[in-house]
């Protein structure tokens, strides 16, 4: 959870800006220094529902079923990390049959963030590094859940002062907050699909949640995260203005929630704005370590009700699209990019490709299933 950034002094980061940081920075390029952090999100929310789960920490227990942590990395130039996300069933209904997933995702039993998954991915992650023949630099907050990690070739890593993220950590100046934006965004317009297809509301499953995620995140703009580095002040010896940034998901989602207001006002409070929706789980719980003893004991002392069952039973199996469907898709794609004035030859090739891709993997099958079954052994 992110601290207030009033009740954060000077002099709790005045060695970090004034020894510190300015080291670090006459040893890495920008495009070298990254940042990581946790955030917790309520995937299945709907509007009608936020000021209700706002108020409430939600540390597990009966939330942990529809609550997910993500992990958001991005470098002081506003290059992105793909995204991780940490859920707690390890094997939902709706993953079923699913070959790939839209990012890397692990299951924990409070969907938080621990040392061992955060060893993992820092591990991997240095791996992606050295292959690139790259040497960087990940801030990361101080908590037990980042725990210090030996043998690390290509990434060093280097821990915020206590207790001011709100002001020294980048993602938190702004860039997950205006990522929940974008995903809160995206399902509002879900929402509003099904209105107009005269559906019922959607039921937001896991695996639907990680593709509203990653659009999200994809959705996030280089120069949102270039400036919130520049907040922090880690980049502020070479970049002393902000970037322009035409990135506002607040503006979009405000005209969102009043579009679906107007089709059923029972869907939206009268009062609810883009700001409150998107904040409504800010004060989830991200890694373990941010419990309290008395809140550790609490959780432990619970009894196991089993809920992963609960969630293979809730997540339903997702339907994999049939030939007639997917080539009616492709069809509509391709009239989209005949109306794009600016875009179209990019969406135009991007298609291109994807229709190459699946007949790539049609023949692949094709080879696969012709080869004796003596021989694939």
């Amino acid at each position: 959870m992110s601290g207030e950034s009033k009740s954060v002094t000077p002099e709790m980061f005045a060695s970090w800006n004034e020894t510190t940081l300015p080291t670090l920075l006459s040893n890495y390029g920008l495009k070298d220094i990254y940042n990581a952090d946790e955030f917790g999100l309520f995937y299945q929310c709907l509007p009608d529902k936020s000021y209700q789960l706002k108020s409430e920490k939600c540390s597990g227990g009966k939330h942990s079923k529809i609550r997910i942590t993500g992990l958001a990395a991005a470098n002081a130039v506003g290059d992105k990390l793909p995204m991780f996300v940490i859920g707690k069933a390890r094997n939902p209904r709706c993953f079923k049959n699913v070959k790939k997933l839209p990012c890397r995702y692990r299951a924990q039993k409070k969907s938080w963030m621990d040392s061992i998954l955060f060893e993992e991915w820092v591990r991997e992650i240095n791996k992606m590094f050295q292959a690139e023949e790259r040497n960087v630099l990940l801030i990361v907050d101080n908590c037990p859940a980042h725990p210090t990690i030996e043998g690390l070739s290509n990434l060093k890593l280097i821990f915020l002062p206590p207790n001011t993220t709100s002001v020294t950590q980048p993602m938190d100046q702004g860039v997950i907050w205006c990522l929940k934006a974008h995903y809160s965004k995206r399902l509002v317009k879900l929402i509003l699909c099904n209105l107009d297809s005269n559906k019922p509301l959607p039921k937001i499953s896991l695996i639907t949640a990680l593709q509203l995620l990653v659009s999200a995140w994809n959705e996030v703009s280089k120069a949102t995260i270039v400036n919130c580095f520049r907040k922090s002040k880690i980049s502020e010896k070479d970049q002393k203005n902000a970037v322009n940034d035409e990135d506002d998901p607040f503006k979009e989602m405000s005209e969102e929630l009043q579009n679906l207001r107007e089709k059923d006002s029972s869907l939206v409070p009268e009062n609810l704005t883009a700001e409150d929706f998107a904040s409504m789980d800010d004060v989830v719980v991200s890694t373990a370590s941010h419990l309290t003893d008395n809140e550790i004991l609490l959780e432990a002392l619970q009894p196991d009700t089993n809920e992963e069952e609960d969630i293979l039973d809730d997540d339903e199996e997702l339907e994999k699209p049939n030939k007639t469907d997917v080539e009616a898709s492709i069809q509509i794609l391709k009239n989209v990019s005949l109306f794009s004035e600016k875009r179209g030859n990019q969406m135009q090739d991007l298609i291109s490709k994807f229709e190459t891709l699946l007949l790539q993997e049609k023949l692949e099958k094709c080879k696969q299933a012709a080869i004796p079954d003596f021989f694939k052994k």
